[in-house]
């Protein structure tokens, strides 16, 4: 799980959009092995505490780091979103028919954007 989580963080980070559906199956697929675990999230709790105090440690250790990679990807992907919402924008307020035009509307976009006053 915390590789799977690491790996999207990467991906997101260097907005690797070619990996993204890749990196994103790695994640679904680690926390459908944490549901599919016999006892769930309290099985796998109770499973660490059957390790060696060692292997307890690092093991936390890396759900520690996965925990932080989670929330980190969580905000990468609301400043994607809204990136990827000034882009269209952008787009948007450059289309002649979204100045000239008498319909107010940028093509290939659906609803309209813009003000028909614009």
């Amino acid at each position: 799980m915390a590789s799977a989580i690491a790996e999207l963080r990467r991906v997101l980070e260097a907005e690797s959009v070619d990996e993204y559906p890749s990196a994103i199956r790695a994640a679904q697929s680690a926390l459908d092995a944490i549901n599919g675990f016999a006892g769930g999230l309290e099985g796998i709790r109770a499973e660490l505490e059957r390790k060696p105090e060692q292997e307890k440690l690092r093991l936390r250790e890396r759900i520690t780091k996965a925990s932080i990679d989670h929330k980190i990807n969580g905000e990468l992907i609301r400043l994607a979103m809204k990136k990827n919402a000034a882009l269209q924008a952008v787009i948007a307020q450059q289309s002649e028919s979204a100045t000239y035009s008498d319909l107010g509307q940028v093509p290939n976009v659906l609803g309209s954007l813009l003000s028909k006053r614009v």
